[in-house]
């Protein structure tokens, strides 16, 4: 109930955005969704157990979609999607962390912090969207959430819950 109480302020509040700070911020959320990548692909060469292998490569082709919006959406508002913010420098290196020496459970708590991440860049920019008196900007935003949106909900609420049964499972052992 309170998401849709927020979704409906937002409809009735107005913001101007800042051009500049927009494009930065989606030079980093563009980094987010390759590093995404990155964590993905080094977590299917680490995990064994065929559910999540199943949903990670899933989760894996999504974000490489994401990306892919993310860059057209770049474009579209007049930016370089190979401009790299310092933001996005910080968000690229966190992607690093992952080593073939980490065990399953390590891969699905990087994939869920960067899920986690993910899923609120998803929320801001469907908030910048509604809330946007700039119309292309909201035209070219409020298509790419509805698209992405769902995704990045499913992917942040399976590895969350896939994340507690790997604990419990670690726990057990």
């Amino acid at each position: 109930m309170a998401q849709v109480t927020e979704r409906i302020r937002d409809y009735l509040t107005s913001t101007t955005i800042k051009h500049a700070q927009l494009m930065s911020m989606l030079s980093e959320f563009l980094a987010v969704e390759q590093g995404g990548q990155k964590l993905y692909q080094k977590a299917l060469a680490q995990v064994r157990d065929p559910d999540v292998v199943k949903r990670f490569q899933t989760f894996y082709e999504q974000t490489v979609k994401h990306e892919q919006i993310l860059t057209r959406i770049i474009s579209e508002l007049g930016g370089d999607p190979t401009r790299i913010s310092p933001t996005a420098r910080i968000a690229a290196s966190k992607a690093q962390e992952l080593t073939p020496a980490q065990i399953e459970l390590n891969a699905m708590e990087n994939i869920l912090l960067a899920e986690t991440k993910d899923h609120a860049d998803w929320e801001l920019l469907g908030k910048i969207a509604r809330q946007t008196t700039e119309p292309q900007l909201s035209s070219t935003l409020k298509p790419a959430v509805d698209e992405v949106e769902s995704e990045e909900e499913d992917h942040l609420n399976w590895t969350g819950s896939r994340m507690a049964e790997l604990s419990m499972k670690a726990l057990s052992e």
